[in-house]
């Protein structure tokens, strides 16, 4: 296919030779061994002149394409042990990560731009961590620490808990809001879940401050939490990490008390294949950055 292309591009079977640094009796040869395989003339050729038939015409972009693929191909093989290639299936809880999601995936799409990128929906705790568990996630971006024996983790930042209120809210204007000024106020919390959540950490807080919350709306998702918020039913609460899934409609101030919040990057121990190696790395450095940053 090679010699192929190279006398179509010359239309003469000596500089295709040239070209190709090799005689010119074997371009002539690997042209009928050609032509015999396929069962049609891909070039009139004579003492003078050497053209494309028709057959040879509809023959020359396919060979083409299916070269650019072999190489393609080739390319890819040579690469896979650098983890410059692969597919990577990333998981997260918003209420934590969603900032370092971001982050992840612009460093990611800098460094590997051919490392295939597959977002979950944001997605509470445990299910990230069963998600990881089961290898139906490469890594999930979650908080706290994780407790499990078949996985691997490490922090990746520490942030402070926060609350959500509209822009309107008299404690919007406030850089750090106090938690016992939260006593009055209707709580927007989805509802429970095992291990370390959002909802345990505020139920936390409000304890420490000394009060039971004057009314709980329980809900399913992050964005009905929003949408009640945005409504001025109550307020909620997110990881100062969590920005990047904030509605632009609300603020998020950090808890005057300082609640820290770990956030966490974990995978299946055992499981690493270059690529995610390579993402992994990326994670330890902007972890890295971070502490730098404080």
């Amino acid at each position: 296919m090679k010699t192929f292309l190279a006398v179509a591009e010359e239309l003469h079977f000596g500089r295709a030779a040239q070209q190709l640094h090799i005689a010119q009796p074997a371009v002539s040869q690997q042209i009928v061994n050609l032509e015999k395989y396929l069962g049609i003339q891909l070039f009139e050729r004579n003492k003078r002149t050497v053209r494309l038939t028709d057959a040879g015409e509809a023959f020359l972009e396919p060979c083409r394409e299916s070269l650019r693929s072999i190489h393609a191909a080739a390319s890819k093989a040579r690469n896979a042990g650098t983890g410059e290639f692969g597919r990577i299936r990333i998981g997260f809880n918003g209420g934590f990560a969603s900032d370092h999601l971001v982050a992840l995936v612009r460093a990611i799409n800098r460094a590997y731009p051919h490392i295939e990128l597959v977002i979950d929906s944001t997605r509470r705790n445990p299910e990230v961590i069963k998600k990881v568990e089961k290898q139906d996630l490469d890594i999930g971006l979650v908080g706290g620490p994780v407790k499990a024996e078949s996985l691997s983790w490490h922090t990746l930042w520490e942030g402070k808990l926060g609350v959500l209120l509209p822009t309107d809210h008299p404690l919007a204007r406030m850089s750090r809001v106090p938690t016992l000024a939260l006593r009055e106020e209707p709580l927007i919390l989805i509802a429970p879940a095992p291990g370390w959540t959002v909802r345990s950490m505020a139920e936390e807080a409000c304890h420490r401050a000394g009060f039971t919350p004057n009314k709980i709306i329980e809900v399913n998702d992050a964005l009905t939490v929003f949408a009640l918020i945005n409504a001025g039913v109550g307020v909620g609460f997110a990881s100062t990490g969590a920005h990047g899934t904030t509605a632009n409609s609300l603020v998020l101030r950090p808890l005057a008390e300082d609640y820290v919040v770990q956030n966490s990057i974990v995978w299946k121990s055992g499981t690493e294949t270059p690529a995610l190696r390579n993402v992994l790395r990326l994670a330890e450095d902007l972890a890295e950055d971070l502490r730098l940053a404080k």
